[in-house]
């Protein structure tokens, strides 16, 4: 009964170790390669700005579409502390971007040019990639099985606005999302913050030291000594 005693309870032990090293995880992104464009598809009827988000470089398959932007990001967590990123987004089909945004607030308010996304079709996944420098891959989900995963902000870096006239309004987020064809255009910086229990792909996260540094064979050779007080008892 000893024996199975001590094994239960290493083994309870082994098996809360992945939730136990779980942690929350914040980069920041630095500015992106590529433009991010918000095109405006006007009023909604209460002053708030509508859009269709499209974001860097997009290549369309047979099905569906993926776009992505790259950079650089910095973090303060071990294994996180910089390398390169990218943020990836796909969608099903092939033509314009079919994701929807509505301005957090009307014209007037001071959050009138943040924005969220209201409208984004079934099958759309967006993750994070971060490229360790002499490190690992890891591939963070920000929205997959339709509800996002983690905080996810970017902002703009010097935005220009085009498309359709914005008849003398200035070139401020909300008003492009109350005119339809006008677009706001640049690229972008942001942040990311994650529990690093969602890293999905790439390679896994690093095991804490303790096992990875001679500690397996420690917490092996104590396996043994309780088994063999065990049989002696």
């Amino acid at each position: 009964m000893r024996i199975s005693t001590s094994v239960c309870v290493l083994a309870s032990l082994l098996l809360a170790a992945p939730a136990m090293r779980a942690t929350s995880i914040s980069v920041n992104l630095g500015q992106s390669a590529q433009d991010y464009v918000m095109i405006g598809q006007g009023n909604n009827g209460a002053n708030y700005g509508t859009y269709l988000n499209t974001q860097g470089s997009c290549v369309a398959g047979a099905s569906s579409t993926t776009c992505s932007l790259t950079g650089s990001y910095t973090g303060s967590t071990a294994g996180y502390t910089g390398g390169t990123y990218d943020f990836v987004t796909t969608y099903l089909g092939t033509g314009a971007s079919p994701l929807g945004a509505i301005s957090e607030a009307p014209i007037g308010d001071a959050n009138q040019d943040y924005f969220y996304f209201d409208n984004i079709p079934a099958g759309t996944t967006m993750y994070l990639q971060l490229d360790e420098s002499g490190g690992p891959n890891y591939d963070i989900p920000i929205y997959a099985g339709g509800s996002f995963v983690g905080g996810f902000d970017v902002l703009y870096v010097s935005p220009v606005c085009g498309g359709t006239s914005l008849g003398g309004a200035s070139c401020d987020q909300i008003d492009v999302g109350l005119v339809s064809g006008a677009t706001y255009t640049g690229e972008v910086t942001g942040s990311a913050t994650f529990d690093s229990s969602t890293v999905v792909t790439g390679n896994p996260v690093p095991e804490p030291e303790w096992l990875t540094l001679g500690g397996l064979p420690l917490l092996l050779a104590m396996m043994r000594r309780r088994l063999l007080a065990g049989v002696r008892a």
